[in-house]
């Protein structure tokens, strides 16, 4: 073996995640950003001539990389230059208009103020916001608080007149603005056509702008083992910051991209693709989010009467439309799909492509599927469709969805991890960051145990085993995508991506992952975070 550029790690209790092995290696070499060997201290050492770097890994546990399969780091990174509307931050609405206020005070007359993360079903105040609140705030600048689900926002009367909404102005396609009773606007615009009729709702950006905040996003990331990454929502300009980062060697982990509906006739042809940059498809968003009861049910919300079931953003012959010329281009779709309904249409739009043009197999992907039922589950597999699964709903909004939005029964299986896995069907699990913070051990936690943030379990059939929810992470999350050859597993040939932690996430013993702390963080044989 050729030993030039080899560097060697020993000392560590390594888990391959490759399949059951007799003896655990406690080494691994890398050379050119793949593996090239694994097996005992001695075995490993024998290849290392003068002059190869040894690491001493003093027996720490050793994982595949993590896989992050849908989020939206350079966005988020952009929003972090906004107030923080989070509950954490602003647990109450006066809290967040003095916050807002604060802003304006040093902020130029007419510049816009914006906010991230507010959720109304979490603040204290247990409601939206209307332009009376944020016109406290301000009236002197257009003000504009994004909903933490990243499907609706709030402005004030400044934003609403730079937009010309009105009460005479009809609702979107697939959008919704909210209305007093006199028809008025209450300045809560529902889904992406809606929020585009004020056109900061999308972060401005230049490929200054864009390189910065990935880079911001990229540290975040690589602290708590991301070594992959899918952003799941990419527009022509986020694309170039993209490529300039990968071009000027900066883009330090592995972006898959799936650019949004119309970019790529915008780019003609994406670039080739490189070791850390890839275009991986294109993003659907066919409906919308429980919490504002947008997502598309096959049964009424409980809480709105037994009458309502949401709605598309995308109308179902629309969507065929989508999915057959992005099918039939050879590229594959990843589409948002909270609820049920919106699985059945594009499970329906993938099944009408695909007998269409039966010589191209591509992983098309759902998005999300929080209420994703057992006959669909099958139907994916037939399709080879795969699922990227925000369990992090569980804690973040199980508590809601069980008293509120779903009822008992349909909350305790949302996000069934257990059922997919059981399926054997592709799968990643995933924060969708901006929405939920990025941080894999913590996701995997909420897998094993489904606690809610009051500390209920919300589903105990849906709970997986510590090995199934790392795999959701690297083996499983690798096949969403088709790249299993490639990444997910600690073997000779594969990239050389892997996390350091301090503890074992898959003793014998329950684990609560989210205790374990990231020491390392590996990308091609290279360390791009250490603690």
């Amino acid at each position: 073996m050729n030993r030039e550029g080899v560097r060697v790690y020993i000392n560590g209790d390594i888990r391959t995640m490759a399949g059951p092995e007799p003896v655990a290696p406690t080494a691994m070499a890398c050379a050119n950003g793949r593996f090239v060997a694994t097996g005992s201290d001695a075995e490993i050492l024998a290849l290392a001539s003068d002059g190869v770097e040894v690491v001493d890994l003093g027996g720490a546990v050793v994982v595949p990389g993590f896989i992050e399969t849908h989020l939206h780091p350079m966005m988020w990174g952009l929003m972090l230059d906004g107030v923080d509307a989070t509950p954490a931050a602003c647990p109450t609405i006066d809290g967040l208009i003095e916050a807002l206020a604060a802003r304006a005070g040093r902020t130029p007359e007419g510049q816009l103020i914006d906010a991230w993360g507010f959720d109304d079903s979490l603040v204290a105040d247990d409601r939206g916001l209307t332009v009376a609140d944020l016109d406290r705030a301000s009236t002197r600048h257009p003000v504009l608080v994004r909903h933490a689900s990243a499907h609706a926002v709030y402005v004030n009367s400044a934003a609403l007149a730079a937009a010309g909404i009105t009460g005479q102005t009809p609702d979107p396609a697939g959008g919704v603005l909210i209305r007093a009773a006199d028809g008025s606007p209450t300045g809560e615009l529902r889904e992406m056509p809606a929020m585009l009729l004020f056109p900061d709702s999308v972060p401005r950006m230049d490929l200054e702008r864009g390189r910065q905040a990935m880079l911001r996003a990229q540290e975040a990331m690589a602290r708590v083992g991301v070594t992959s990454f899918h952003d799941m929502f990419v527009t022509a300009e986020m694309y170039a910051a993209y490529r300039r980062l990968d071009a000027d060697g900066d883009l330090r982990l592995r972006a898959r991209l799936y650019l949004a509906h119309g970019v790529h006739d915008q780019l003609v042809e994406p670039a080739d693709p490189t070791d850390h940059l890839v275009v991986g498809g294109v993003k659907l968003i066919s409906d919308g989010s429980i919490q504002l009861h947008t997502a598309a049910l096959t049964d009424p919300y409980q809480d709105l009467g037994g009458c309502h079931c949401g709605s598309m953003a995308i109308p179902p012959g629309r969507l065929d439309t989508l999915v057959a010329e992005n099918h039939a281009a050879g590229r594959p779709v990843a589409i948002h799909t909270n609820g049920d309904q919106a699985i059945d249409f594009a499970l329906d739009a993938i099944g009408r492509a695909q007998a269409a043009h039966p010589d191209q197999v591509l992983p098309h992907r759902l998005e999300h599927v929080q209420t994703l039922r057992e006959d669909q589950i099958g139907r994916m597999s037939e399709l080879g469709v795969a699922a990227s699964i925000f369990v992090n709903h569980v804690y973040y909004w199980g508590d809601r969805h069980r008293d509120r939005f779903l009822g008992p029964a349909r909350s305790e299986r949302i996000s069934p991890v257990a059922s997919v896995a059981a399926a054997d069907l592709p799968y990643g699990l995933h924060c969708d960051c901006p929405v939920t913070p990025v941080n894999p051990l913590f996701t995997m936690n909420t897998a094993v145990h489904r606690l809610t943030r009051n500390g209920e379990l919300l589903g105990a059939e849906q709970r997986v085993t510590s090995y199934d929810a790392l795999a959701g992470y690297t083996t499983a999350a690798a096949r969403v995508t088709g790249e299993h050859s490639g990444k997910g597993t600690i073997a000779v040939g594969r990239l050389a991506d892997f996390v350091v932690l301090d503890g074992d996430p898959l003793r014998a013993e329950p684990v609560e992952l989210s205790g374990l702390r990231v020491m390392r963080t590996v990308v091609g044989g290279d360390t791009v975070f250490a603690a």
